[in-house]
């Protein structure tokens, strides 16, 4: 399966009239995505998997005026941003994919690119490139917590995955034959079916397809498709083959609808989620729609009322999601405490994201006036690195009042937010 032009992806998508639903499984409460585009940076990692070289070209937004070239090693914008992983096709590389690269750093990813020059098809049958993907998003996770400069800026818990023929198989591969549990949205674009979908991935996955598609046939996408339980969607360009030449020379219609398909199902942007339909709408394309019923974590903002912060709202170290974070009192009881609301009684997870530049701080967890566990937020190594800390609790139904208290006169580490699932 030889790769032919870069895939153009652009003219035109129908809309149909399915709903969609209120939720994805990216972090749903997270706000929106970011209204204004970025400057793109890129940073080059020479990382491996055994003895496969698995360098990896990460773009990401930049400080800067916005358009134009990648910018090496420019400096990290402000905020916290998903994963979207791009695999490109057979014989390119990033740099010639930079057509579908440079639009999702700009508006608010990070995106590692593997570089997969030499590698064929066969590759991504017998696992090497799925693998060394879920090589390249474990190294990027990694980043978040050292003394790289993206360091604190990486939603470790948002992850996407996407790529163009070789590199659609590869996606699709990575939710079905050789599974990543961590991929929460995928958009396979002019793929064939890799297998059956793997029960250990909950994701949000769009395939775009050319419906003249002779390299890769339209009918195995389809088949992909159909085997996938929801939340999915199918954005179909009609009479495009694999190159995509007859879509013509806009990408408007297809990287609008990508774009926000991942600020959806990664920021959990509920705008982005209703713009889809519109999105996808022209005179040449169709888009199908299924909708899931599965809830995601609920973000819950340590700054933003009806949380409770006894100390000050503070924004002065980078990093944090929101409008700030919450610098808790040192002193012992002086609480961080937000409301979260449950549709029914059960045991949640929590995901308590926090930076901590000074020496162990240990607190209770305590939800609706019972202390259910004992956590030490460790030194994360600065107090612009933020770290996640994951904790279990019962909730009832309905409103739930859930508080970190300190234990030692040394307070609090900074609270960002706390995710409820």
């Amino acid at each position: 399966m030889q790769r032919r032009t870069l895939l153009k992806l652009g003219a035109a998508a129908a809309a149909a009239g399915a709903g969609v639903p209120l939720f994805g499984y990216g972090s749903a409460n997270a706000g929106p995505a970011p209204s204004t585009p970025f400057a793109v940076g890129v940073r080059q990692y020479n990382w491996t998997r055994g003895t496969r070289q698995v360098t990896t070209f990460v773009y990401y937004p930049a400080v800067g005026t916005p358009g134009g070239n990648p910018i090496t090693n420019a400096p990290v914008a402000s905020g916290v941003f998903p994963i979207c992983e791009y695999t490109h096709g057979s014989g390119a590389s990033p740099q010639r994919a930079l057509a579908h690269i440079r639009p999702l750093a700009a508006a608010g990813f990070i995106v590692p690119a593997p570089v997969f020059t030499n590698a064929s098809i066969g590759d991504t049958y017998n696992g090497n490139l799925p693998r060394d993907v879920s090589e390249a998003i474990t190294r990027t996770i990694a980043l978040n917590t050292g003394s790289d400069p993206l360091a604190g800026h990486i939603n470790t818990a948002a992850v996407g995955v996407s790529g163009y023929s070789m590199g659609g198989m590869t996606t699709h591969a990575l939710l079905t034959a050789y599974p990543d549990s961590r991929i929460k949205a995928a958009v396979p674009i002019s793929c064939v079916d890799m297998g059956t979908p793997s029960s250990m991935v909950k994701a949000n996955v769009m395939f775009i397809h050319g419906d003249r598609d002779a390299t890769c046939p339209y009918s195995s996408a389809r088949q992909a498709y159909s085997e996938l339980p929801p939340t999915k969607a199918f954005l179909t360009f009609i009479g495009a083959d694999h190159s995509g030449t007859s879509w013509g020379t806009t990408n408007t219609v297809a990287i609008r609808t990508w774009l926000d398909w991942m600020r959806w199902s990664l920021y959990g942007d509920l705008a982005a989620r209703d713009r889809l339909p519109a999105d996808a709408a022209s005179s040449y394309s169709r888009w199908e729609f299924v909708a899931g019923t599965e809830v995601p974590p609920a973000r819950y903002e340590a700054e933003t009322a009806p949380a409770v912060c006894q100390g000050t709202i503070d924004s002065n170290h980078s990093g944090f999601s929101g409008t700030g974070f919450c610098n808790g009192t040192n002193a012992i009881g002086a609480y961080s405490q937000v409301t979260a609301n449950a549709t029914a009684a059960g045991t949640a997870t929590l995901a308590i994201r926090f930076a901590n530049g000074a020496e162990t701080r240990p607190a209770d967890l305590i939800v609706n006036g019972t202390t259910v566990a004992t956590v030490s937020f460790e030194n994360t190594g600065a107090w612009t690195t933020w770290s996640t800390r994951t904790l279990t609790a019962a909730l009832n139904a309905g409103s739930n009042t859930v508080r970190l208290a300190p234990t030692t006169a040394a307070g609090l580490p900074n609270i960002d937010f706390i995710e409820v699932s």
